[in-house]
């Protein structure tokens, strides 16, 4: 997963070094069209008909792409007070998300297929982690007090989706930019999760460590806006946000059967985030 971080950067970074195109100083070919004949960042003012490309196909089908950036995590519980045993003597909170983890960062790697100028199936394999909080107060077990910290998260998987550019437009320092708005699917294994530095009333919880959710495959969604701007002839840059749904985990029973105090309480929901990509481009 470090080499798909690394990747990313690396594409990002190569991209970045090819400052005189994003600040605009670079040449007329850099916000030239895919080919010759067909306008990609708005056509170049016509002084003489344009050279057909000796291929016939001018179309630049495939692209290699990457990306990363934080997650922002903005909603679902992760920790489930509501699904307790009634009467059972254990009063657990809802925990949230955002509550038991760090802002999460992730990273991308794949490509795209050009089906037309406007149009792009895309491919991305990805990483995701994002680091515990700390401990935090679960709540009471028999009026004695439940605390404890949630290991890391870390997921990786693939996405497809469908891109849409729309009608560039011009613009202060990089001259030129076009929006999109992408959809995708996908599917993530998230890595197991235990509650960790357990406590119940200041001594250790079944040895400091409850085991909470298992190894899942979830599925995911999301919706996606975004701007790219030329760098060079063949790369472009693009700053990405959106929201992006995985689905609820398969929860850890061995320890949290039914019967005992907080049974339930591993019943939480899907996790919910706002991405912030910096997201590179090279077209072949």
């Amino acid at each position: 997963m470090r080499k798909l971080f690394l990747g990313a950067t690396a594409l990002t970074a190569t991209a970045a070094l090819s400052g005189c195109s994003f600040l605009g100083i670079g040449g007329h070919d850099d916000y030239r069209s895919y080919d010759r004949t067909s306008s990609y960042y708005g056509a170049q003012p016509v002084q003489a008909a344009p050279k057909p490309c000796n291929s016939q196909q001018c179309l630049a089908r495939w692209n290699f792409e990457g990306g990363i950036g934080p997650a922002f995590i903005v909603g679902g519980d992760v920790v489930s007070g509501d699904g307790t045993n009634d009467g059972s003597g254990g009063v657990v909170r809802n925990i949230s998300w955002d509550t038991a983890y760090d802002e999460g960062i992730r990273g991308e790697l794949g490509g795209s297929y050009a089906l037309n100028p406007n149009t792009k199936v895309t491919a991305m394999g990805f990483y995701e982690k994002a680091e515990s909080a700390g401990v935090l107060d679960w709540g009471t077990i028999n009026d004695d007090a439940l605390s404890g910290s949630l290991s890391d998260y870390e997921s990786y998987g693939a996405e497809l989706g469908l891109r849409k550019y729309f009608a560039p437009s011009r613009a202060p320092i990089v001259k030129t930019v076009r929006p999109y708005v992408e959809g995708r699917l996908g599917a993530s294994y998230v890595e197991d999760i235990n509650i960790e530095n357990a406590t119940l009333a200041g001594d250790a919880f079944n040895a400091g460590t409850v085991p909470f959710y298992d190894n899942s495959w979830v599925g995911s969604a999301a919706g996606l806006v975004g701007i790219e701007t030329p760098l060079t002839r063949y790369s472009t840059i693009a700053l990405e946000t959106g929201v992006r749904y995985q689905g609820a985990l398969d929860s850890n029973n061995s320890v949290l059967a039914a019967g005992t105090p907080i049974a339930g309480v591993n019943n939480g929901d899907g996790r919910v985030t706002v991405p912030l990509m910096l997201r590179g481009r090279y077209r072949f």
